[in-house]
């Protein structure tokens, strides 16, 4: 069920140098602390200032990653992946990892946290309005032909379908306009996420962190990750930023 292991290129000794430094049963507990080291740290800082969004935020999270996680644990059940023993604490709860329940924290955490510079380094933006109806333009088609293509495999349907339906919902509907923001800052986090996702999918592991049933997926893989996580990923911060700018708007009016 489980995919094989696919070995970055490299010299043998960075490789083996990775190897021993990673292969440890706390690792998904150290990515996920790496994952939010930074952006905690400099949440304090004055022209930041992002812990007075904490509360928001928080709220945001109970809701949308509370709802990732029952899909989680349902999709774990079901054998649409799971998760190798070498690389956990060994703390679980309903099928999950302890590390499972803290990414869906450290990830929102550390893309919002993105988000919320981007919006204080580049008030007006990179990309303009129109370029961001583009992109929602190709994406919603794009996200729910694919769905629509693969309901005999359990991730790629929900994944597609879920994030088509999101987008419509604040690209045509809501017309958030924080849209274009929202493109800029997950194009940003995609480079931590290449890195992390990476290693939890086996990149520099004998093994992988997260292993995926290929039969409920495209079975495309960039490097490791299979290509459903880059959109699975989008739907996660996705609902995430949507309720947290909800929460901020309110916060911000009780002020």
């Amino acid at each position: 069920m489980g995919t094989s292991k696919i070995h970055p290129t490299g010299t043998p000794n960075a490789r083996q140098f990775l190897e021993t430094v990673l292969e440890t049963k706390w690792l998904y507990l150290l990515l996920n602390l790496f994952t939010v080291s930074v952006p905690l740290i400099r949440s304090f800082e004055p022209r930041i200032a992002y812990y007075k969004s904490f509360g928001s935020l928080s709220k945001a999270m109970l809701i949308w990653s509370g709802f990732f996680l029952i899909w989680d644990i349902w999709y774990t059940d079901l054998g649409v992946w799971g998760f190798t023993p070498d690389y956990l604490s060994g703390v679980e709860l309903f099928g999950l990892p302890l590390g499972e329940y803290l990414f869906f924290i450290t990830v929102p955490f550390a893309c919002v946290f993105i988000y919320k510079c981007m919006e204080l380094f580049f008030p007006d933006g990179i990309l303009s309005v129109a370029v961001a109806n583009r992109i929602s333009q190709l994406l919603i088609p794009f996200t729910l032909v694919v769905g629509l293509m693969s309901l005999d495999k359990l991730y790629t349907a929900a994944t597609f379908l879920l994030l088509g339906v999101a987008l419509i919902y604040v690209a045509w509907i809501a017309r958030c306009a924080w849209l274009p923001r929202f493109y800029e800052s997950y194009i940003i986090a995609l480079l931590p996420f290449f890195l992390k996702n990476g290693i939890l999918t086996g990149s520099f592991l004998e093994s992988q962190v997260v292993w995926y049933n290929d039969a409920e997926n495209l079975g495309i893989r960039l490097g490791t990750i299979p290509f459903e996580d880059i959109f699975y990923g989008m739907l996660l911060i996705l609902g995430i930023v949507y309720f947290y700018e909800k929460f901020e708007a309110t916060r911000k009016s009780n002020l």
